[in-house]
């Protein structure tokens, strides 16, 4: 297994809002939300491939163990990054960060884009090669996600 340091840092709500803006986002309708650290056999499960947040992310809900695909930016480093994690009994969980860092898991705040459901997700995997989508995925599809795309 890999492992990964990370420096925590809590960016205010408008660090967050001002980077989500200079990616061309519309920060105001972007939803905030804290990922919360799995129970040790919920993340056994999850967790086959090390490092590879959006394939991961993607066959957890596909396997069932995520109710949800959920694309957006990590908001605990000084800059804001890409990531794919899963929502499932009401909370949001990044299995692969969990299980790859070292120490104990600390909550960050997570920019939720977008969310996908399984059947969502089988549909669009059909008509596109690029699954699991990533943040360049939501751009080519910016009609369906104006709601958060400038």
């Amino acid at each position: 297994m890999i492992s990964a340091v990370l420096k925590v840092t809590q960016l205010s709500l408008e660090a967050i809002h001002q980077q989500l803006e200079e990616r061309n986002f519309i920060a105001e309708k972007v939803r905030i939300v804290t990922v919360e650290a799995m129970d040790p056999e919920a993340l056994a499960a999850c967790t086959t491939t090390e490092n590879e947040t959006f394939y991961n992310s993607y066959m957890n809900v596909i396997y069932c163990r995520g109710d949800r695909y959920v694309l957006g930016y990590r908001c605990n480093e000084a800059t804001i990054i890409d990531q794919a994690i899963i929502f499932k009994d009401g909370k949001y969980y990044d299995p692969t960060l969990q299980a790859n860092g070292e120490g104990e898991f600390t909550s960050y705040p997570f920019a939720v884009l977008a969310e996908f459901k399984v059947f969502d997700m089988m549909t669009h995997a059909k008509n596109n090669k690029d699954f699991p989508p990533d943040v360049d995925f939501l751009f080519t599809r910016k009609k369906h996600f104006k709601n958060v795309i400038r």
